[in-house]
């Protein structure tokens, strides 16, 4: 997992982390495209975010584990929001 969308989850409130998850569960758009609405919503590097995520042997961000591990830190950081 990229530990700096890690960081930006676990620094967040209860709006973004439903930004985030909204973003996460929307089918129409791949893993890549998530990546960057959550990089421009934490204002965050996109080239050193993506450099963080698994990869296939063409460089392609993998989709179900990338997905994955947002997911378990989105888990992580919905259960210490009040």
């Amino acid at each position: 997992m990229s530990k700096i969308i890690a960081k930006a989850i676990q620094e967040s409130g209860p709006a973004e982390i439903d930004f985030c998850w909204a973003i996460l569960k929307y089918k129409e758009i791949g893993i890549l495209r998530k990546i960057k609405a959550l990089c421009s919503a934490f204002g965050l590097d996109l080239d050193k975010v993506v450099a963080e995520f698994p990869k296939d042997e063409n460089g392609r961000v993998l989709d179900y584990e990338s997905r994955h591990m947002i997911h378990d830190n989105l888990i992580t950081a919905s259960k210490q929001v009040k």
